[in-house]
Formats: structure tokens, sequence, C-alpha cells
């Protein structure tokens, strides 16, 4: 690709100035003779600095101002790197001393400086001098606040469009003239932002809504057009407006108040439709004024702004804005023709070949109009071959006088320095690579591209860069299995590998055989081959001035000897990515690479971190993700005072016993999941005292050796949303109540927290700061094994949602009326808990032996009671509620407590008697409530779609199934003295039947034809019934799909003739331990079906033994075949379908949460209802 590299010094400069200024104070300089030489190439670079605005936007006009800033540029990066190396070398002695504690007198000879270090000053000092002296050649003018050139600023734009060159866009053209016809007439003005990306057509699409004549008609003769632009003018864009709509130029000499006099006369009394196009300006105090004056219109006027920037859209919006897509490749291929070919003048074997080139070409184009006109125009009136097939095997961006890249680069050229050499970064990246906005703010803070404002954070500024980019439409939201990515579009790449210029590159496949002079000036490079070793040792021979490598592919790769070797040559590196390599071991070279920030180990077998990594001081990101062998961290950890991302998976916190001491000296950390308090140096709870950027989730362990908690200053820590306090588990007399109520006392948390979890607390009561409101903002609690405590009141916290309490043995009283989540377990004395809790939807309670009441809930959704053993009768409580009648009468009327319950689960409750009458489940399981004899009648059934019923009384219960058409899903199992089950009621929705462990049971009906009447049934599940002689002689219901039999010990038959052979939807059979099974239907299985497994059936395996087995006919023709755990036949094409994926089919309508089950898995979901599990 041709070159248009646009030169980014300033930035760069700038962060030299500052280091340069730092370096100077150190007494150090004086001692190695560089603190001249310093101050010289500071005072340089400050005289350059003050020009280089200038010197940027001029530098595409003028190659010799171009070529000297690329002097300025290499020789500001050297500088960069040569500053940033001394400084590390005298911080490194400084804490190696420091640790010594050696009060000797500071001594050239100890400085470990490399002998050369102020050698290379010196030389770059003097290079500085010529760069500073020619710049005197180029007349630059001063900055002035700033300000980019208006020569950038794009062409400004009119209303006018041929719509004969126009494709694709009458969709959206009726879509905005709906919008604009459907917004509020009588309300005050309507701004209505088009958005999308340079060269997308978002001013073709407002010319074609300008000129439409039912626009016209609405608007009469009150249509304004104004081309924007980057000069946000106020006094301009009045005057455009009232020349838009005069037709005619004002008096040039007008001032801008004579001019604002004549538009507060001008507006008043018309309903106007105004177009501001190509609007950049995202700044709301330039705005308002203008948005004010619009207002002088009657009512009904409507704005149509275009812009690149979502920002613009939401500072001047008042509906979404219209988002412009990519045009469609056939209309792309229209519009193209349209352009590229004269009617008639080809005979037609020749344009079939240009079109079928033609046809490729527009495909490059990726929707992009712009793209496609320049494409066309480039063709048109050319109609040789071997031109067109030139232009579609080159790399059309890279055409001289072509219009699309000015057009992307416009967005480029009008961005701030900073940012360009954000952008720029970004050409390290593949095309099509979907990356994480955080990781790639890390990224840059690692190059120092990201400048903190004032106290403001480095991070929070470098996500404000990135949104920048985001609403100038450089970066495309993506929405990658629920994970929030990023990319940019082809074009847009494509921009940034043009103006990135030489120091970024991407080796790849197909060229690795790079030539080493090409690559000394290297510093950002990706490495996107399969093997990366031969690259690496070319890198690490002549790319001395690498800052950035990366690994972008996810593919696993040899790094062989090189890495080592890499490690002793990048001195300058700053951002390091090994992770998904073959790497088992980080060379302790790795000390040499001392500027590096950004270390990124993820998803490697790396087994530990050599000590030596923790004197890379300017360490910020050290990413150790998926590293599964990795089980500890270096001792000396605590030396990396500048990281701020240690970032390790929930797997490495659970292996992991111990971390290293004196954490606390990393200050800028935003994430330590755990921390274990330690009566040893470095593991006292104050070393948490100044970690106030810590985020997420903050785990304190072995608090019962913790000392003046306070200093942990948790109350500081805004950034945590959870925090989980634990004491080690140990018995009751041990603990000391006193000092554990004070250590909990004094760690108070910031106001802001989110989630408490307090784990083997050994305090009587809890602290004032958790029960009278000063957590507000609190919506989560957790209580495990607070065994002294007798009353928990939580009616100080607002906000509070959620409470889980477990093996509070003592508990007595329970205060929380706020709750819409309550769970509660192993709370054998609680016996009181709120009677009335109106906004909790769901309650689960579990062994609480003294709770004989449950609470008055009407909003309940999800309940479940698991060992009850003195609960025997519902407390059922009809609500009033007040309502008006036809006749505007307010009356009262019951309300049930339950009416809104979609799930219950009832387990080991052996004294309830009864449900409660007035609800209506849709998921409904009763297991081990012996005295329950009924269930909801058949009129409160009519919702109900799962339905399981275990360790039923005598199948009393079996009994007492409700008449209903919604249910899907019934499960027997447990069921014991049933020797055969009862005619079940009319179900004609029933899809899947589980019966299981049903060991009396010898026959499937008491009634001969009754599974026949299940006419929807597709899934019948028969397991661990081991009096079950036969299946029903009688047969089975026909839609039968998926037949599952197993451990049924005394099966000896599978029906009679015709039994399964009537099946027409059989697909899948499985027979599994039924030693007694001999053989099939003597009339055979049903010819759909596709899946047959047997196993631990002897007599049947015998049977059907290949080509000899009197079985084997039977079975020799289908698909799928397997028979103790051997595949005899298989057909790769058919999908595979367990048992309890026809349940889970079957069941779509259910609720969410089961929803979320749906799927062709090989293994049952976790929690499913596919067998009842108490």
């Amino acid at each position: 690709m041709a070159s248009l590299a646009f030169l980014v010094v300033s930035p760069v400069v700038n962060e030299i100035v500052k280091v340069a200024s730092s370096l100077i104070k150190e007494e150090f300089l004086l001692l190695w003779g560089v603190k001249d030489d310093i101050v010289k190439l500071s005072s340089n670079l400050t005289a350059i600095q003050a020009t280089l605005n200038d010197a940027e936007e001029r530098q595409l006009d003028e190659e010799h101002l171009r070529d000297w800033l690329g002097k300025l540029k290499d020789a500001a990066d050297d500088a960069e790197d040569l500053l940033d190396i001394f400084a590390a070398e005298i911080f490194l002695w400084k804490k190696k001393h420091e640790k010594r504690r050696i009060p000797t007198p500071i001594s050239a000879s100890k400085i470990c400086i490399q002998s050369d270090t102020a050698h290379k000053i010196k030389e770059l000092s003097a290079r500085l001098d010529i760069i500073a002296e020619e710049r005197q050649r180029f007349h630059l003018n001063i900055n002035v606040n700033g300000r980019m050139s208006q020569s950038h600023d794009r062409p400004p734009t009119d209303y006018f469009v041929d719509t004969k060159n126009v494709f694709g866009r009458e969709d959206d053209k009726e879509r905005i003239i709906d919008l604009l016809d459907n917004s509020d007439e009588e309300g005050d003005l309507s701004v209505m932002p088009i958005i999308g990306m340079g060269g997308l057509g978002k001013t073709t699409l407002a010319q074609l809504v300008y000129n439409d004549e039912r626009v016209k008609e609405r608007f009469e003769l009150s249509r304004m057009w104004v081309s924007v632009s980057i000069d946000f003018n106020l006094t301009r864009i009045l005057r455009g407006i009232m020349e838009s709509y005069s037709k005619m130029a004002l008096p040039a000499d007008l001032s801008p108040n004579l001019i604002l006099s004549r538009f507060r006369d001008f507006l008043p009394g018309k309903k106007f439709l105004l177009v501001l196009d190509d609007v950049w300006n995202d700044n709301y105090s330039d705005w308002e004024p203008l948005l004010e004056l619009l207002k002088l219109g009657n009512k009904g006027s409507k704005v149509l702004v275009t812009s690149r920037s979502r920002k613009v859209a939401d500072i001047v919006g008042t509906c979404p804005p219209y988002l412009l897509e990519y045009l469609p490749e056939n209309e792309c291929w229209s519009l193209f023709e349209r352009i590229a070919f004269k009617k008639g003048d080809l005979p037609y074997p020749r344009k079939k070949d240009l079109e079928d080139i033609g046809r490729e070409i527009v495909a490059k184009c990726k929707g992009l109009p712009l793209a496609v006109k320049t494409m066309g125009g480039l063709l048109r009136g050319n109609t040789e071959l071997q031109y067109w097939r030139r232009i579609l095997r080159s790399n059309t961006w890279e055409l001289e006088d072509q219009n699309i890249l000015p057009a992307l680069k416009l967005s480029y050229n009008h961005l701030p320095s900073h940012l360009k050499q954000c952008f720029a970064f970004c050409s390290v990246f593949p095309k099509a690579y979907a990356f994480d906005k955080k990781e790639l703010v890390k990224l840059w803070m690692a190059q120092s591209f990201v400048q903190p404002i004032e106290q403001n954070n480095t991070e929070e500024i470098g996500s404000e860069y990135f949104d920048f980019l985001l609403t100038r439409s450089f970066f495309q939201l993506l929405n990658i299995n629920n994970s929030v990515k990023y990319r940019m579009h082809d074009l847009i790449h494509d921009l940034a590998l043009s103006i990135s210029g030489p120091q970024y590159y991407q080796i790849k496949d197909n060229n690795l055989d790079f030539q080493p002079e090409n690559s000394r000036n290297w510093r950002h490079v990706s490495l996107l081959c399969q093997n990366v070793e031969e690259p690496s040792m070319k890198i690490a021979n002549h790319s001395k001035k690498l800052r950035t490598l990366l690994l972008p592919r996810e593919h696993l790769t040899n790094f062989g000897q090189a890495l080592d070797k890499l490690f002793h040559s990048m001195r300058y590196i700053r951002a390091l990515d090994l992770s998904s390599t073959t790497i088992t071991e980080l060379p302790s070279s790795i000390e040499e690479c001392k500027l590096l920030r950004y270390l990124d180990l993820s998803q490697t077998q790396i087994k530990e971190l050599p000590n030596s990594i923790c004197s890379l001081y300017n360490l910020q990101t050290l990413k150790l993700l998926g590293c599964l062998c990795l089980f500890e961290l270096p001792k000396d950890l605590g030396d990396l005072v500048n990281l701020c991302h240690l970032e390790l998976d929930d797997m490495f916190w659970f292996k992991c016993t111990t971390l290293p001491a004196n954490l606390g000296n990393l200050k800028g950390l935003r994430n330590l999941h755990k921390f274990k308090v330690g009566n040893q140096t470095g593991y006292a709870i104050r070393e948490l005292k100044e970690m106030v950027y810590l985020t997420g989730e903050l785990h304190i362990s072995n608090l019962e050796v913790a000392v003046d908690a306070t200093d942990a200053k948790l109350n500081e820590k805004e950034r945590l949303q959870k925090v989980v306090f634990e004491w080690t588990r140990r018995d009751v007399n041990s603990q000391d109540e006193a000092a554990e109520e004070m250590v909990l006392r004094d760690l108070q948390p910031h106001s802001d927290l989110k989630e408490l979890v307090i784990s083997n607390y050994g305090g009587a009561r809890f602290p004032s700061w958790m029960t009278e409101g000063q957590l507000r903002n609190l919506v989560s609690i957790s209580l495990f094994n607070c065994t002294k405590c007798k009353i928990l009141s939580l009616g100080g916290l607002p906000n509070l949602r959620s409470l889980y309490i477990k093996e509070m043995q003592n508990l007595d009283i329970l205060q929380c009326p706020s709750l819409r989540g309550l769970k509660i377990s192993s709370c054998s004395r609680l016996s009181e808990i709120p009677e009335f809790l109106p906004n909790l939807t769901v309650l689960k309670i579990k062994r609480c032996a003294s709770l004989k009441a449950l609470p008055v809930t009407p909003s309940l959704m999800f309940l479940i009671l698991v060992d009850n053993l003195v609960l025997e009768d519902w407390q059922e409580v009809i609500l009033r509620r007040i309502t008006r009648n036809n006749q505007g009468e307010f009356v009262s009327q019951p309300y049930p407590s339950l009416i809104g319950l979609l799930e219950m689960k009832v387990i080991n409750c052996p004294k309830l008697q009864a449900l409660p009458q007035a609800f209506s489940p849709q998921k409904l399981e009763i297991s081990g409530c012996e005295l329950l004899t009924a269930l909801p009648p058949s009129r409160f059934a009519q919702r109900l779609q799962h339905l399981a019923l275990d360790r039923s009384n005598n199948g009393v219960l079996l009994r007492a199934i409700p008449d209903t058409n919604s249910l899907y899903s019934l499960v027997i199992s447990n069921v014991a003295n049933v020797v055969s089950l009862p005619k079940l009621p009319n179900l004609p929705g029933l899809k899947a039947l589980y019966i299981h462990n049903c060991e009396d049971l010898e026959s499937l009906s008491e009634e001969e034809g009754s599974f026949q009447s299940l006419s929807s049934l597709r899934l019948l599940s028969i397991q661990g019934c081991q009096k079950l002689g036969t299946l029903p002689n009688e047969g089975l219901p026909t839609l039968l799909e998926c037949l599952s039999v197993g451990s049924c010990h005394s099966l000896q038959s599978l029906g009679n003739k015709g039994t399964l052979k009537s099946l027409i939807s059989l697909q899948d059979l499985y027979i599994e331990d039924c030693p007694l099974l001999q053989s099939f239907p003597e009339d055979g299985l049903p010819t759909s079906l596709q899946h047959l497994y047997i196993q631990k059936c002897p007599q049947l395996t015998e049977g059907c033994k290949k080509d000899v087995g009197p079985e084997w006919t039977k079975i020799e023709n289908i698909p799928d075949l397997e028979i103790d755990l051997i595949q005899v036949r298989s057909t790769p094409q058919l999908p595979k379908k367990k048992p309890w994926y026809y349940h889970f089919v079957c069941g779509k309508g259910l609720n969410s949460q089961i929803e979320m089950e749906l799927g062709e898995s090989s293994t049952p979901p976790e929690n499913s209802t596919y067998s009842f599990q108490p």
C-alpha cells in the first residue's frame, strides 16, 4: 500500500519534555556529566514543540518539511527510549540501596547505568541541535489554541442530488420520512440525527429526503440546507440558513450582532425543515445557542443532522439516531454498473467478462457507496480486460488520485494528535480482529499515549479516547457470545495501515522473508504467522528499537530458543503478548526489558514466574488468565510499584494458598481478588491501606489475626463492588467475640458497595454500619456460619434486594422488609421472619426446623421448601386490592397472595397436609410429603407445564393429577406400593413422560389402552422399575420419537407384534441394563428409527451379533447403531440426540430459566428437570 503516513510527533515531544524536566532534578546527572545535555535536549524540544501543529498540518504538501518531521520523529522516539531507560536505572539503583540501607555518599561508580547510556544521550542532544537549527528554514507558525487548519475541510454540500446515481436508499428515505411524519407536530423543535461512517451516503440520504415531493409540500417554501463541516460558527450557520431560504447571499460586511438580529426577525412564524450536514462539533455549549434560536420557529419544525459522531446525536437529538447501514452488494453493483459502463458500447462477450471482474471489485468496496463510485469512475471508459484485472489484483486503495482514502482520511486529519497515534497503533491488529476496549486502553497506556489530566485516572482518560474514536465511527461495536467487542471496518483498517508508517508492521506467513534493513526502524510489530521462531530470531537480531510485540491470533505457537534472545535484545519493549503460546517457562532474562509495561502470558503452560520479573518496575499490566499450571506468584511481586492490573482467574485463586508479602506497595492496583491477613511482616491488614483504586471484588480472609482493621481504609475504596470478610472456621469456644466485633466494625466499606459476604464471624451482633443505613447502595448480603448472632435487622438498607443466610443456628429473628430474594439454610432456631414481604419474588428455605409459618408474599414467583419438619399447613392469606368497576366506583376485591407463583418445589416436608388452593404455577415438584393428598384443582392448573411427583404416599398424588392442556412434562419417581399406574387424566399436550425407580411397578397402566390416549407424547423414559415385565401390548402413542428403557431387571418383552413397529415417528431407542430381554418384537422395528443404543443386555446383545444373531436382520439397516459402547454402524451426518434433548425441545414454552437450557447437549444440563433430584 502506498504510504500516506501522517507523522505525529507532538505527543512524543510533550512526553519527553515532561520526563526530561523530572530527570533534571536528579543529582545523578551531575555525577554522570549529562545534566547539561538533558537540559539542552529539553530546551530544543520545547522550542520545537511550539511550532509542531503547523508542521504536522503542512507535512502532506511540503516534502522537505515531511522529511524534517521524519528526522524529528526518529530522534524523539530515541530520546524517549533513552530517557526512560535512564529513569529506570536510577529508580532501580535507589531501590537496591534502600533495601540495603547503606547511608554512604552517592558515587558514580555505584550507579547501575550502562557505560554507553551517557554517551548516547550526548549524541542524541547533538542530533537535536541540528534538527532544531533546520526548523528555521520552514518558517513555522507558533501554535494558536491548538486549532487545526481549515484547509482540510470537505467541500460544502448542497441539497441537490442526481437520483439516477442513487441506489439502495429508497427504504432508508421512506423510514426517515415516516419518522418525520410520526414525530410530535405540536411539540417543540424535533431534531433527528443520521449517523454513519464517512462515505456511507448520509448526505445523499438527507438530499433524497429534502427533495421528496411530500416533504416539499409539507414544509412549503421553508426548507433550508447548511453544510456545517468542521468550523461550527454560529454566525456562519445563521447566515447560511437565511441564504438557503432566500436563495440570495447576504451582504458580506454584516456584523455578527446584525446577523443575529435579522435571524430573530426571520424565523418566527415558519414551520421549517433544516438540514445541518456534515456536523463534527460535539460541544454542547456551542450547540445550545443555536438550538435555542431554532425554537423560534413554529411547532412541528424539524432538523435533520448528518454526522459521523454518535456523541453529536446524543447532544442534539430529540429522538434516537437513524443509523445508516452499508449498501447491499446488489445495490452496489447497480451503482457501479451505472457509472462504469456506457450503454450499447460493448459486445456481449466482452461486457460479460468485464462484469465478472467488476463484481469482484464491487465486493472489495464493502458496501461503501463512495468506494463504489470511485472504482466505477476509475474504470469508466476503459474496456481493456487486462487493465480491469490489474485493478482487481492490486490493492485498490493504493491508486493515485482516488477519493476513498481522502474521504476516510478526513476523519483522521481532524483528530487531535494524541488520538492520531492511538488510532495508528490499531494498525498492528489484523483485519476483522475483535478487540476489547479495556485491553486496547492498557496497550495505549503502555506506550504513554494516554496522558492524565490533573488528578484524573489514566484509564478513565484512555476510555474517553476510545469513546471519542468510537463516536467518530473508527470502531464498530460487536456482540460476540454476549461479550462486547470492537473492530475496525476493512476500509478503516486500510486507513490505519496507510497512515501508520514504517514503524508498524504485521509479519504474516507470506512475508516472512523480510529484509533485515527494513526491520531496523520497526517499533510496533504483530506476529500473525503460524511459526514465530524464525521471524522472532530476525527481530532479535535487527529490530533493536521494538516497543510492541503482539500475537493477536489465537493459536498455539512455539518460540523455540528465540525467547531468551528476544529478551536480551528488546531493551525498549513496552508491550509484549505471549498468550496462547507453548512456552512453559519464562527466561529470567525478562529483567532486561526494563521498560516493559504490558505483559500477557495468558493461556500458556507456564509453571512459575522468575523472581527477576519483579525488577520490571514500569510494569502496569500482568495477565495470567488461564495459566492452569501456575500455583504461586514471585516473592518480590510487591516491588512492581506501577502495577495496575494483575489479572488472574478464579482457578488460580482457588489453588493459591499464599500471596507474596508487601502487596501494599502496589498502590495503583485495580484488582486483588484475595488477601490473606497474616502475622508476618508484609501481611498485615494495613497493606490494603493505600490501594485506593481496587475495583470489583475483594476477599479478605484469616481475619482472626487482624489488628487495627481501620488501617485497611475500606471506606475510601469507592470502586469496590463486593467485599468478602472471612474468619477461619473453628470451634465456637475459640472465637473472641469482642475482638471479632471490633474488627468487623473497623472494616466498614464505602457507601457505594453493592455486595457484602461475611463468613465464620464470631461476634454476637453486627456493626451499626451494616444495619443503620450507611450502606444505602447495598443490594446483596450473604451470611455464612455466623453462629452467635441472634437478631438480624436490616431495615436500614433501603436498596437491599437479596439475602442469603446459612448455618446461623442461634438466629431467632430476621427483619428485612424490602427483599426480592431470600434464601435461608440450616438456621435451626429461626422461628420468625417478616410476616409481609410485598416485593419478594424468590424464596428458598432449607432445614429450618423451627419455622412454622411462611410470610405473605404477593409478588412471589419461585418457592423452594426443603426439609421443613414442622410446617403443617399453608398460611393462606387473601389480600384485598382496590379497583374501579364499570360504574367508576372503587371496590375491594380478593387477591390471593400466591397468584403470581411460577415455580414451586416442596421437598421433605412430612407434616405438610395441603398446598395453597389459589395458585397456578408453571412448574411444580413435590417430594417426600407423605401426608399430602391433593394438588391444585384443574381450574388453577391451566398454565402448569412441568409436574414432578417423587416419593408419593402409595401413589395417592398420582390420582390427583389435574386435567390440563398445558402440561408437557410429567415425572413420576420413587413411588412405592404401586403395582400399576392409575389412568392418567386428559393431558393432550403431554410430550415427555418419565417413570423412574418405581420398584413395585409391574404394569404401566391399570386400564388397557390408556397409554395410547397420550396422543402428543414424544419421549417416554422408563428407568429403575425392577418388576416391570413388558411394555404395553396394546401399544404406545404413535407420535413417540424417543423411547428409553433402563435398569428394568425383570423386563422380558418390548411388547407384542406392532407395539414398536407402529411407532412411525420413533427415531431413538435406548435399552440399558435389562438382563432378561432377549429379542425385539417379531415384526421388528419401525423404519423411521435412526439411532439404536444397547448396553448391558447380554441376551439381547448375543442375538444382535452381526450377520449371525437372530435379531441382526431387524437392526442391520439402522443408520446409527451402538452395542456395548462399540459403534457397529455410524452415519456421521446424523445428529445424535440424548433423551433429555427431547425434554427441552418439547418444553420451549416454559419460563425463561428453562428456555436458557434448551439445546442439543450430550449431557443433561445442570439442575435440569429431566429427572427429579431432591
